[in-house]
């Protein structure tokens, strides 16, 4: 190894070392919290998700649907000789 992956394995264990110490001091909550997905009274996540915003998810999702076609085209492309 020469000295330039030396210091970058270095650099990588101190990053880590200082996230580890970074979340060690924080005070996680223990209790457990249900979040509504959907509600009648309309304080759920879906809720809110598709009253305010639903142009923009249903843009989303065809742009996610049309990266993952794209990505099994491209995988399954095969080579000429």
């Amino acid at each position: 190894m020469n000295i330039r992956n030396l210091l970058i394995a270095a650099s990588l264990v101190l990053f880590l070392a200082v996230l580890a110490l970074l979340f060690t001091n924080i005070p996680w909550q223990s209790e457990l919290h249900e979040v509504p997905v959907w509600s009648p009274s309309g304080d759920g996540v879906a809720n809110s998700l598709f009253g305010s915003f639903p142009i923009a998810v249903i843009l989303i999702a065809l742009l996610l649907s049309s990266a993952m076609i794209g990505g099994v085209y491209l995988a399954k492309m095969e080579e000429e000789p």
